[in-house]
């Protein structure tokens, strides 16, 4: 999959989520895929609430946590990519 900093990323699914010891896991119903979110993962989840751009989600993220951009962008998208493959967001 590829991302530029035009692509919209959204969230398909709603999950059954709940918080364990500062994580969110996240089960799809229909699929039975299941992840488990770090804090950083569980925020662009919550950034996600509304659809965004990838350029959009690296410059909120920048802006919250100490990190270069290049870094910022390489595990954003890594992340995404992971999403996208348990069904869990689209990218258009």
């Amino acid at each position: 999959m590829e991302f530029t900093e035009s692509s919209m990323v959204a969230r398909t699914a709603e999950p059954v989520a709940v918080e364990v010891d500062g994580e969110l896991v996240m089960l799809d119903i229909e699929s039975g895929n299941y992840m488990g979110l770090s804090p950083v993962g569980t925020r662009i989840w919550e950034l996600l609430e509304e659809p965004r751009s990838l350029a959009a989600l690296t410059e909120a993220l920048g802006s919250e946590y100490d990190v270069s951009p290049d870094v910022c962008r390489r595990e954003t998208v890594a992340f995404l990519q992971q999403l996208a493959e348990n069904g869990l967001v689209r990218v258009d």
